[in-house]
């Protein structure tokens, strides 16, 4: 319970671009009649995977739903897995991930205890960072009893790569992903959890150069939308708050367009961490 199951399936076919060409909802049906739905990702070649949090202890089964239903690799495909109780000293996973309590005016664990928010700013560290350096600075901010940590989660405009020169994405109007950029965010989305501290990214950083390197205000919304849910399937099950946007100017008819972007990657009746805005200094 408040873990991460993880399950790989393995496509029938090749897709020219997988974010665009298909997709992949998991169902997921637990104890007393829990149902909830995700979506799996592409990690590369024909490997899909699907992460999944469960909040109830007992047994659990899951089958996908594929949009090319005739991919016989990623439709129609199942399993069953138990979800025991978590034994550790880690407050994230014997208490569940940071909710709204329930007149929505403070945040609170799965269970209902109090969660308080102290973070900083570590933009560029996830994406920068060896991981014994990513280690050291966790191990210091839950020393000093942080909670949390912030970051970009792709390139952007103080950060065009990462510590190996990889970019999480390539296109404008067509946006393809780098599965080997993301497989090295893995281990460091992994770390702030297992430190104890909740990850939150920014998914679309939202100011920019002349360069158009954020993908906030660089990309067109639809493409936006397709890098968002990518990146929100992908690490939807660990312990997060979403940024959706950083350092963005959300007013006026900017406000449209992010409110197209949010109801597109979280929308109604999905469970979600979650999402809130960073905005920019005004």
């Amino acid at each position: 319970r408040y873990g991460r199951f993880e399950q790989t399936f393995t496509a029938a076919k090749d897709y020219g671009n997988p974010i665009r060409d298909v997709e992949v909802r998991v169902q997921f049906t637990g104890p007393d009649g829990a149902r909830e739905e995700t979506l799996a990702f592409w990690d590369g070649g024909r490997s899909w995977k699907v992460r999944f949090s469960p909040e109830r202890i007992g047994e659990w089964s899951f089958r996908t739903v594929c949009s090319d239903p005739g991919d016989t690799g990623l439709h129609g495909r199942g399993g069953r897995f138990r979800a025991g109780e978590y034994k550790g000293r880690n407050e994230l996973y014997r208490r569940g991930p940071p909710r709204l309590s329930a007149n929505r005016r403070y945040f609170v664990h799965a269970d209902g205890h109090p969660w308080f928010w102290l973070s900083d700013t570590a933009w560029n560290g996830a994406l920068l960072s060896t991981g014994e350096e990513w280690n050291h600075y966790l191990s210091d901010r839950f020393a000093k009893k942080f909670t949390a940590t912030q970051f970009v989660m792709t390139q952007w405009r103080a950060g065009r790569q990462d510590e190996l020169g990889q970019a999480a994405f390539t296109g404008v109007d067509e946006v393809k992903v780098n599965p080997a950029f993301f497989k090295r965010m893995d281990e460091k989305l992994d770390a702030v959890n297992e430190h104890g501290l909740v990850a939150v990214p920014v998914v679309l950083w939202a100011l920019t150069s002349k360069d158009g390197e954020s993908p906030g205000v660089a990309l067109p919304t639809d493409q936006a939308v397709l890098l968002a849910r990518y990146i929100v399937s992908r690490y939807g099950a660990h312990h997060v708050v979403w940024f959706l946007g950083g350092d963005g100017d959300y007013r006026g008819e900017n406000a449209e367009r992010w409110k197209a972007i949010g109801n597109a990657v979280f929308p109604p009746g999905r469970t979600r961490r979650l999402v809130t805005l960073h905005p920019r200094g005004m």
